[in-house]
């Protein structure tokens, strides 16, 4: 059977964001997120889970492995390239792509936020207060302003990332000649 081909999202809804309270232990946070995903709409089967390894998030990741899920696992790096990096399921992309995704969904209307979520208010406000500098050098940086938080735009921006990227290329297998020899082929 031939699998069916991925498509990018014509409109994205947030109707769910929340920030976990700072200090709760990782096993926990885990919990947490294993009961958001039971909740309906949402399916722990078919929703795709995706969590920021940066920093010390790797180690984070290994938990919800441990606990029977299955994550996607981004690492956000400098640069402006993307690659799916260890194995099917880990991928590194470059912050640049990220914020270019958010900022074109939130331009386009292709991004709608619920505003009555809880932190619809916040993560506006946060992203009021996120700057794109250039250094000297002509290289871009992205962050939040001196002492503000950028964590529900990243997370958001994860979000668009994973829902408008390209549908993979289907895997070919070996050639002969001029003919590409693809498994999926009937």
């Amino acid at each position: 059977m031939r699998p069916l081909p991925q498509t990018t999202a014509q409109r994205l809804v947030v109707r769910h964001l929340e920030r976990l309270p700072l200090g709760l232990a990782y096993p926990d946070m885990v919990q947490e997120v294993k009961t958001i995903l039971a909740r309906p709409p949402l399916d722990a089967a078919t929703t795709t889970l995706l969590i920021d390894e940066t920093g010390v998030g790797r180690a984070v990741g290994d938990i919800f492995v441990q606990a029977g899920m299955r994550p996607q696992r981004v690492t956000i790096t400098a640069g402006s390239e993307e690659t799916a990096a260890h194995g099917f399921n880990r991928w590194s992309v470059a912050k640049q792509i990220l914020i270019s995704r958010l900022d074109a969904a939130l331009h386009t209307g292709l991004l709608r936020i619920v505003k009555e979520l809880r932190e619809a208010g916040p993560l506006a406000e946060e992203l009021k207060n996120f700057q794109r500098s250039v250094s000297a050098a002509g290289r871009a940086t992205y962050a939040a302003r001196v002492g503000m938080h950028d964590d529900l735009v990243l997370a958001t921006a994860l979000a668009v990332w994973w829902a408008t990227r390209p549908p993979p290329p289907m895997p070919v297998f070996g050639t002969y000649g001029s003919s590409k020899i693809n498994f999926f082929d009937k």
